[in-house]
């Protein structure tokens, strides 16, 4: 299982392209739909605990690793989702560096936005489907979503609301 673990949470930060968000579709499809780790209400769960907690939003691979193998589990998926993309974002930024002011750099910049952002839409629309299950949840989802589109309220203090409010008043 956790040579599985490994090949999944490695394979996802290769393929994480535009950060952490752009690869939650995958992740929600190898974790609930493939491999049955997890309902998608516990993915969504724990995509807000990666939210709420200091870095970046794919350090709930940590706990889809404790749900999968315990502590090891958890290792393994840390070290296997940070590892990979780090070590590639090393290479890959000594190479850009290297061609600086060249024209393809700036037009290759410009066209891979549209792509990080359909990613991204992607990732909404995935954990929009595991945490929406009624009319109050989507309202709730709603108002958190217009407030960190509309305000400058610090995104975590938001998810933190929307999940004190949901745990006492929608439940």
């Amino acid at each position: 299982m956790l040579w599985r673990l490994a090949l999944v949470f490695t394979v996802l930060s290769l393929l994480g392209f535009g950060g952490g968000n752009a690869i939650i579709p995958q992740m929600h499809d190898d974790v609930v739909v493939r491999y049955h780790w997890l309902t998608s209400a516990e993915f969504s769960r724990f995509y807000g605990l990666g939210k709420l907690a200091p870095g970046p939003t794919t350090s709930m691979a940590s706990l889809v690793g404790w749900h999968v193998g315990g502590a090891l589990g958890a290792l393994v998926a840390t070290v296997a989702v940070f590892v990979p993309s780090s070590l590639l974002i090393y290479a890959l930024g000594a190479l850009w560096a290297r061609f600086h002011g060249h024209p393809w750099r700036d037009r290759f910049a410009r066209g891979i936005a549209p792509v990080v952002l359909g990613l991204i839409w992607a990732g909404v629309v995935t954990l929009g489907r595991g945490a929406v299950d009624d009319w109050a949840t989507g309202a709730l989802a709603l108002v958190a979503t217009a407030l960190m589109l509309g305000t400058r309220i610090n995104q975590s203090l938001i998810v933190l609301a929307a999940g004190v409010l949901g745990a006492f008043a929608l439940r």
